[in-house]
């Protein structure tokens, strides 16, 4: 098992990286930052595999922070900034991954982390294996969490702070954002519209500029046009 952390100030960031991070069997997460200096604590007292790691942080950036570690784990970069890939690399970091990242390179900056044996199966092929399991997601309504299966949603509609998931009869109503479940549900949904994502599978009808899912008619975006179609086989 490998143990890992997880230093970031920003809450959808640190959302996304929990949610990728429960989906990989070989993952454990020990602990979440909200800046370096915290996190700097637990490294003295708790042994830690895998670290990712914001460079925008409060008080401490995250590179300064890296050159202080004594025998640091291996490090993912997670950042907005493209420009601070190079010192990233010169610190040895296994990985630099640009905000907002797919599910599909967090594997790939994931699966770098060094095997301890040639027969260890890959993380690759774990998340496949728990991907093909994965048939609800759970959202928070008020003081509860709603469980709801994958299969039921029709699309995902984006509402000011909230995101509406429409099921035939009804939907629920979430204060998250539609880039959140851009990046952590499978492929079958599509970002076709700046606020909308469907269920490929519930597609009735295709139009140049729309499509329909159960009588609701989802305008199609210009600049996702040919990402629909191509996943589509159109």
């Amino acid at each position: 098992m490998i143990k890992c952390i997880i230093v970031e100030d920003e809450l959808p960031a640190q959302k996304i990286l929990i949610s990728f991070i429960k989906d990989i069997p070989s993952l454990s997460l020990t602990a979440t930052f909200n800046n370096a200096l915290e996190a700097m604590d637990f490294f003295q007292k708790n042994e830690v595999d895998l670290m990712f790691l914001d460079i925008n942080l409060p008080k401490l950036s995250g590179l300064n922070f890296l050159r202080s570690i004594n025998n640091s784990p291996k490090v993912i970069i997670t950042t907005a900034y493209p420009n601070y890939a190079l010192d990233g690399f010169e610190l040895d970091v296994m990985d630099y991954l640009l905000k907002p990242f797919s599910f599909e390179r967090f594997i790939k900056a994931v699966n770098k982390f060094p095997k301890e044996s040639s027969h260890e199966t890959t993380i690759h092929e774990q998340v496949q294996s728990a991907d093909e399991k994965q048939d609800h997601i759970f959202i928070k309504m008020d003081r509860s969490h709603q469980k709801v299966y994958l299969t039921n949603i029709l699309f995902i509609e984006s509402d000011k702070d909230f995101v509406k998931l429409h099921q035939q009869d009804k939907f629920f109503m979430e204060l998250q954002s539609l880039k959140f479940y851009e990046h952590s549900l499978p492929d079958n949904f599509i970002r076709v519209h700046k606020s909308y994502i469907v269920n490929k599978n519930k597609i009735e009808t295709v139009e140049s500029s729309r499509l329909i899912i159960d009588k609701h008619v989802i305008p199609i975006g210009r600049n996702f046009k040919e990402q629909l179609f191509k996943k589509i086989g159109l």
